[in-house]
């Protein structure tokens, strides 16, 4: 697992060849939307926003790498095995209670279709067992954590490939349609369609599934900071997941595609609340870790609100080892 702060020569270098190496897309003008229109409304990239994406700063990124069979070290089945370090907590600013906010990218079906049900699954959560594991970490209830709405996003580029000035484009075009709703009580996630591959820069970081040479990670969350945006953004980038080394099984209560979205989206979502960035807040530095990757290996049917889903366990310093509840 890795992470990283702009204080690392190698992000620094980065972030500085992003510019020269974006793929650049064709703006959309705002459509007109009806008087009172949600925020699902749909929503396309100024020229505004792809100035703003350009003089953006990446203050740190934590990427999701593939998941692949958990070793014979760690836990097996569902048994608990304990680690040789919890996590623990340094000076890093914590989400005390957030709202999560999805941005929905070229979904020809509208909406979240084409990730299963998202939504239905950020809405189990708030107040669930399993969002009660965040407790230890935040001292905050389970019912802090909501679901606060979705924008639908047209935006294209000449390939299928995404760099990281096109995602910061349709954030900053999210957040002028938000009220740049931003800082520690606000979270956002890119949801990618289909095809649609990620890369950092032309380094071979991506998420490519059809290109297997550059494919390394699954999701990523960082936080960001927008000249024109009064408080840092805290966003996660959420591909595609029904794919090989990212997918999940289905369950009883949900598809394999709602599944395969809902556990990455909590992988994320977990993480960005206990350790958002830019500085380390809770960390575990033996396997240089936070609370979703000591356990993203494996899958669990566990009941959110009612709905079985098939989902990765999180890691709780209560029980020092993956746990689905408090």
């Amino acid at each position: 697992m890795e992470r990283f702060s702009l204080h690392s020569l190698c992000v620094a270098f980065a972030c500085a060849v992003l510019s020269a190496c974006s793929v650049q897309p064709q703006a959309f003008a705002p459509p007109a939307t009806a008087p009172g229109a949600g925020p699902d409304a749909a929503l396309g990239v100024t020229s505004l926003d792809l100035e703003s994406a350009r003089s953006a700063r990446v203050l740190s990124y934590h990427l999701m790498p593939l998941r692949t069979p958990p070793s014979e070290s760690r836990v097996e089945g569902d048994r608990k095995i304990k680690y040789p370090a919890d996590l623990v907590r340094k000076n890093g600013p914590i989400m005390k209670a957030a709202a999560s906010f999805n941005i929905y990218v070229n979904c020809n079906k509208g909406g979240e279709s084409c990730w299963g049900d998202p939504e239905g699954f950020q809405k189990n959560l708030a107040g669930s067992r399993f969002a009660s594991l965040l407790t230890q970490y935040t001292n905050s209830a389970s019912s802090a954590y909501t679901f606060g709405g979705a924008f639908s996003v047209k935006y294209r580029t000449y390939t299928k490939l995404f760099y990281q000035d096109d995602l910061l484009a349709i954030l900053h075009a999210v957040l002028a349609k938000n009220g740049n709703q931003a800082g520690y009580a606000n979270l956002y996630h890119i949801f990618l369609a289909k095809g649609t591959d990620t890369c950092f820069d032309r380094s071979r970081s991506c998420y490519s599934p059809d290109h297997p040479h550059t494919f390394n990670f699954c999701a990523y969350h960082e936080s960001v900071a927008f000249k024109d945006v009064p408080k840092n953004v805290i966003v996660s980038i959420e591909p595609y997941q029904k794919v090989s080394f990212c997918a999940s099984r289905a369950s009883s209560g949900a598809s394999a595609l709602t599944n395969s979205t809902a556990s990455t989206l909590a992988h994320e979502t977990f993480e960005s609340i206990t350790d958002p960035g830019p500085a380390f807040a809770w960390f575990n530095f033996t396997f240089f870790s936070e609370v979703a990757d000591l356990c993203e290996t494996y899958q669990w049917k566990i009941p959110v609100r009612g709905t079985v889903y098939s989902l990765q366990p999180m890691y709780s310093n209560a029980y020092h080892a993956c746990a689905d509840g408090p």
